[in-house]
């Protein structure tokens, strides 16, 4: 196939690819209005009064918090109907929203906190959940931003805990990993029953899963919630559902959904997440312990619609992530984003792949699935254990690898053609924290309906470009709806301007 000039290689934020031409005046990944209109998201009809005016604080350009982002874009002006109920608010007397983060002392949770308190600082009153005074100390001392944030002793395997917890906040951020091997939802559970709304960064299939039972349990209570809704899963699976609704015509003129898909589109045929991340990415044993629990797991993968079941870390393939970190060697791992695609998208071949540097971490993640004895990964102390082992090497060869981190999102089509995006930072540290409080915004704001929903979902999020720019903040390059070739290190030249 043939196509035109590429881009500069220069930290981008690049108009989406669709029919509709960009324009300088609009935001560049929305489709164009063929009136040639600025078009926008429409915002959830149903919101409270509280939600209004968190939005609406939200855009004031006087707030100090947000001189540096700009404003928000104020949600809903309709009240909740009379047979719908909103959930329970512990907004203060000074009107801000309370936020309680579960493993917030944690690298993910505080660094979601932080980012949260850059943007919203003033709008929100987070508290950092934790067993120990001295993990919440730490976390302020290596985030300042922290510093207005309040501890919350809390277990979220003891009930009452967590009962209490849960009393007068407005939103639950369920940062408390690993997910992997836990059996139930409790968590999630809990604020269904104290009408809470609640998102988590689960990255496991099977709790991910369980979590998605729950939503007709959570839709009766009036509870919105999202689940794998971190960087990937999360803002992998927005950046693919953008993409695959820009083919399929689901956006109108104004960019909201479309009731019925237009009828001139193209549906998805293939789906392809490949991430990357240098060492331990800078979050601390948690990555290294899921690391070693998803060696233990098949993979789930699917082909022609149909499942398929591989050995963990394997299907080796070498993707191309472009400039500024090049080609790079993946395996399959089991992930949540690669079901939830099939039953949210309808797609009918997904993986996913997952790689790191130095490449000795790789191969020995290869060995780790190979010879170890059947089940011997599924226990959590053994996988806890052989991370431990693990960090202090992997924490040295860190000082060299750094912590970048990378997502590559491919999508083929029926017709023939393709599209990616691509999400490269220079610290996954700082953009895991980005990325989740995005989606915390955005439940802040009331993009999400009640119910339990993956982030592809329409009911997980309304404003996905939004959600999106917010996701990107401090981005090398942030490339979304390209052909796959425009993403490529070294785009094959034909002459005269032509790549392929």
């Amino acid at each position: 196939m043939v196509v035109l000039a590429l881009r500069s290689a220069s930290v981008q934020h690049v108009a989406s690819n669709h029919a509709y031409a960009p324009s300088a005046a609009r935001s560049p990944l929305l489709p164009r209005s063929r009136t040639g209109r600025q078009p926008f998201l429409s915002p959830l009809s149903n919101q409270n009064r509280h939600v209004r005016s968190f939005a609406a604080r939200a855009a004031h350009p006087s707030a100090p918090h947000r001189r540096q982002r700009g404003a928000v874009a104020a949600a809903a002006t309709q009240d909740v109907s009379p047979t719908e109920q909103a959930p329970k608010s512990g907004v203060d007397a000074g009107g801000k929203k309370r936020v309680l983060v579960l493993g917030g002392t944690g690298r993910v949770g505080s660094s979601t906190a932080a980012s949260l308190m850059q943007s919203h600082g003033d709008l929100v009153d987070i508290s950092l959940s934790g067993r120990r005074q001295e993990g919440f100390d730490a976390a302020v001392k290596n985030r300042p931003d922290l510093i207005d944030a309040r501890f919350c002793q809390c277990d979220i395997d003891d009930a009452e805990s967590l009962k209490k917890a849960l009393q007068g906040v407005d939103l639950v951020v369920h940062a408390a990993g690993p997910f992997q091997r836990r059996t139930e939802c409790n968590v999630l559970e809990a604020c269904i029953a104290a009408r809470v709304p609640y998102m988590d960064v689960c990255d496991d299939t099977s709790y991910s899963q369980r979590a998605k039972a729950l939503h007709s349990k959570a839709e009766e209570a009036g509870v919105p919630c999202v689940t794998t809704a971190g960087i990937y899963p999360g803002v992998s699976n927005v950046m693919a559902a953008h993409m695959i609704s820009i083919a399929r015509e689901e956006y109108n003129d104004e960019g909201g959904f479309r009731e019925t898909p237009g009828g001139g589109g193209t549906h998805p045929a293939r789906l392809r997440y490949s991430y990357y991340t240098a060492g331990s990415g800078g979050v601390g044993p948690t990555i290294l312990e899921t690391s070693m629990l998803l060696a233990g797991e098949e993979v789930i993968a699917y082909r022609d619609g149909q499942k398929v079941l591989m050995p963990p870390v394997s299907g080796r393939r070498v993707v191309d992530f472009g400039i500024g970190l090049g080609r790079r060697t993946t395996y399959l791992y089991n992930l949540p984003e690669v079901s939830s695609a099939v039953s949210c998208m309808g797609v009918p071949a997904v993986s996913a792949r997952f790689g790191t540097s130095p490449e000795i971490w790789n191969i020995a993640m290869w060995l780790t699935a190979r010879l170890s004895p059947p089940n011997f990964l599924s226990d959590r102390n053994i996988a806890k254990r052989l991370a431990a082992m693990a960090a202090p090497w992997v924490k040295f060869t860190d000082q060299f690898s750094g912590e970048k981190v990378a997502m590559l999102v491919e999508v083929e089509m029926e017709n023939g053609t393709n599209c990616a995006g691509l999400f490269m930072h220079k610290l996954l540290s700082d953009s895991v924290g980005h990325a989740t409080a995005a989606f915390a915004a955005a439940m802040l704001e009331g993009e999400s309906k009640p119910g339990v929903w993956f982030p592809e979902e329409r009911g997980a999020v309304q404003q996905r470009v939004k959600l999106l720019e917010r996701a990107s903040k401090g981005c090398q390059r942030y490339v979304l709806n390209k052909p796959v070739w425009a993403l490529e290190s070294d785009p094959k030249r034909l002459g005269f301007g032509i790549y392929y």
